[in-house]
């Protein structure tokens, strides 16, 4: 039996995706990230993904996908065994997580331990190039578009970035924590979203942003606070947003218009473009999040959106 490493691994993930090797594993506290590759002749793939969540939680979910066939979902903890057919292109996804799970400075996010496949397969790792960085909260992470329950009912594949990205034919990155805004903090004990700009956790720099676009899609988590104090947390966070990175950016307003005219007054004072989502109505499962149902609707628009920004057709 051939054993692929977390350092293997880790040539299997995007240029500036938040992987990042730790005690022996590859991990990453957020959800949506994927790592791609090629196996050939191997009848079968063992994932090794050890449950780091919170003893409260439910076991974090994983998405595996074979030949861009339908995504296949497994719980971290024991091995699990898929079957394969002589060449397999591969994608595995952090797909369902917890709220109680302390992944800025508890190391409770997603780990990959190893891979395991036929002693004499071939191996070739084949990272994806993301066209764009969608930067937001559970929403875009892919929280409860299943139902009500915590990680299980996640959907991280297939949410409305899940479901643009399968209409474009292209990998989309994101950096997305559960509740968090420009002045509210995250769950999981995440800061602010200034912080996630330059770090990945607690005590982990994070690579700079190396998609041709980076569109930010927060603001609905700090429906609650003063005017304000919003837009000067927004003002902060553009202004720092401007000098860390080179990537075009681009403005997406909530779906439910959360500070709509002053997200739109940002996009003109910065010149960045803004995607207007007033006519997406979509169905939620509890008011705020899409459903599946509602998440293929706006995965729909927003795959026309980011086709008129980085002028990739969909189907």
């Amino acid at each position: 039996m051939q054993i692929i490493s977390p350092t293997k691994l880790m040539t299997a993930t995007s240029p500036g995706s938040r992987w990042q090797l730790l005690a022996g594993c590859l991990t990453t506290p957020l959800l949506g990230q994927t790592l791609t590759f090629t196996l050939s002749a191997s009848p079968f793939l063992i994932i090794h993904a050890p449950n780091r969540a919170h003893p409260h939680s439910p076991a974090q979910s994983w998405a595996v996908r074979i030949n861009h066939g339908p995504w296949q979902r497994f719980v971290a903890g024991a091995p699990v065994t898929f079957a394969l057919p002589a060449v397999a292109h591969v994608t595995l996804m952090t797909a369902g997580n917890c709220d109680l799970d302390q992944v800025w400075a508890g190391h409770q996010g997603f780990a990959l331990q190893a891979l395991a496949c036929a002693e004499h397969a071939q191996w070739s790792p084949q990272p994806p190039a993301p066209v764009a960085t969608i930067i937001g909260d559970s929403i875009t992470a892919g929280c409860w578009v299943a139902g009500k329950h915590a990680s299980a009912d996640y959907r991280a594949e297939s949410n409305y970035v899940g479901v643009a990205s399968d209409l474009l034919h292209q990998p989309l990155n994101r950096i997305a924590y559960s509740a968090a805004g420009f002045v509210r903090p995250g769950t999981g004990g995440v800061p602010p979203a200034l912080a996630w700009l330059t770090q990945t956790d607690a005590t982990h720099l994070a690579p700079a942003i190396q998609t041709p676009w980076l569109i930010v899609a927060l603001g609905v988590n700090d429906r609650r606070y003063p005017r304000r104090q919003v837009q000067q947390a927004m003002a902060t966070y553009f202004r720092q947003l401007a000098t860390v990175t080179t990537s075009q950016i681009a403005l997406m307003i909530p779906f439910t218009q959360t500070w709509a005219p002053e997200l739109r007054a940002f996009g003109q004072q910065f010149h960045w473009p803004v995607i207007e989502t007033a006519a997406w109505s979509a169905s939620t499962i509890d008011g705020l999040h899409p459903d599946q149902a509602g998440s293929l609707t706006l995965g729909h628009h927003f795959a026309h959106a980011l086709q008129r920004l980085v002028q990739v057709a969909p189907n």
